[in-house]
């Protein structure tokens, strides 16, 4: 949609502004300002430039949380919404954000509702955002359920911040050591090496067999600088594939322990959603379709295609859930008995502390373990090349000894 940029007059106090949006044509940028008791008195088309999509400012999940909590508030002190939302406009400072919420008071002030005017930017609001403030418009309480995104938001946030401190410190110390060996391969041991053989002395094995593996890997340097790139281009072709990222998602659940990290993290989700949708009045249904459009895992969304197949053919969700062969017998009993006392928004709730609690618990575990093998596997890798070196080297002060 074109982007005008306006000067327009208000005749009543004779103030000119100055703004810009996004219209299908002038003739609607008319027709709105009009609408608003304005004058339009000059526009013109905004240029675009390609840079400016490339670097357009992203929006988190904390940063739509605290918009849907302000606006709570502002709705619950009796503000009205449109004045909300041009309040909230002026105090955001990412401007993608703020783009957006001009568009939703404009769509508003046009006649649709606010839920109509979100679905329209679903890269901003999430599923579970749009979901929320359809029901929140439809009981009057759009002020609490907007209260529980922002907290939802929050949670998720720190649910997915758990996760990736999980891995990102191993994957961090794993490159450094890659990087640190790559540098004594190519730059450090060639010179040494090269020293050793014109000294002509008797290596031994551990020496030859150090001196054979550098010379082939600085022979065949420039497969060793392409080959990741070849590896990164495969594994992103690849992951475009939903095949690929469901049998790598089923792997990475079996694994020792990596996979109680990722299970940790989807339950969270998964509980998480379930008792925040079931508790705003959400059927079940329902809450398994947002769930799956926003947890964007292929293996997770079999589970709950399963899960709606089972409860559409009549079976409760602690048969659905059965019928999975996921979920724990700790699951399915907390489940199964809240089903059975109405209680289960309760229940899913304490599944979901549980396993965000779990997952915090488990984060500084894997830390704790992974880092001492880590520095065992670079001490072995370095030793072996010392022990490879000395012998030499030993050798060699020998003869210059012998010398004198």
């Amino acid at each position: 949609m074109p982007v005008f940029i306006y000067e327009a007059l208000e005749p009543a106090t004779g103030k000119r502004i100055k703004d810009e949006g996004e219209f299908t044509s002038p003739l609607e940028l008319l027709r709105w300002l009009e609408r608003q008791g304005l004058v339009l008195l000059k526009y013109k088309p905004k240029k675009h430039y390609l840079w400016e999509s490339l670097f357009q400012p992203r929006v988190t999940r904390r940063e739509l949380a605290e918009f849907c909590r302000n606006l709570a508030f502002m709705i619950k002190g009796g503000v009205p919404l449109i004045q909300a939302l041009e309040d909230l406009e002026k105090t955001t400072d990412n401007k993608t954000l703020a783009r957006a919420i001009r568009k939703l008071r404009r769509n508003i002030e046009g006649g649709k509702t606010f839920h109509e005017t979100i679905k329209e930017h679903e890269k901003i609001f999430y599923p579970i955002v749009q979901a929320l403030t359809l029901v929140g418009e439809e009981t009057g309480r759009l002020d609490e359920t907007l209260s529980a995104a922002a907290e939802h938001l929050l949670r998720v946030d720190e649910i997915i911040s758990n996760t990736k401190r999980a891995f990102i410190y191993p994957g961090f110390v794993l490159v450094s050591m890659t990087a640190a060996l790559a540098f004594w391969i190519f730059f450090v041991l060639p010179q040494i090496l090269t020293l050793f053989k014109e000294m002509r002395v008797e290596l031994p094995l551990a020496t030859r067999i150090l001196i054979a593996v550098v010379s082939f890997c600085t022979a065949n340097w420039i497969y060793f600088l392409f080959f990741p790139m070849l590896i990164a281009f495969v594994l992103l072709g690849a992951w475009k594939n939903r095949q690929f990222r469901f049998y790598l998602e089923k792997g990475i659940l079996r694994l020792p322990f990596i996979g109680k990290v990722k299970r940790a993290s989807l339950m969270a989700f998964f509980f998480e959603y379930s008792a925040l949708l079931l508790e705003a009045g959400v059927n079940l249904m329902r809450t398994l379709e947002i769930m799956g459009q926003s947890l964007k895992n292929p293996y997770m969304d079999e589970i709950l295609k399963t899960l709606k197949a089972r409860i559409e053919s009549g079976f409760s969700l602690f048969e659905a859930c059965q019928a999975t062969d996921f979920f724990s017998h700790l699951e399915l009993r907390m489940i199964g008995v809240g089903e059975e006392t109405g209680r289960l928004v309760e229940q899913l709730r304490y599944l979901a502390d549980y396993y965000y609690q779990n997952l915090e618990r488990l984060v500084a575990v894997f830390s704790k373990i992974i880092e001492p093998i880590l520095i065992v596997i670079a001490g072995l890798m370095f030793l072996i090349i010392a022990l490879a070196l000395i012998g030499p080297i030993y050798d060699m002060i020998s003869q210059i000894g012998a010398s004198y």
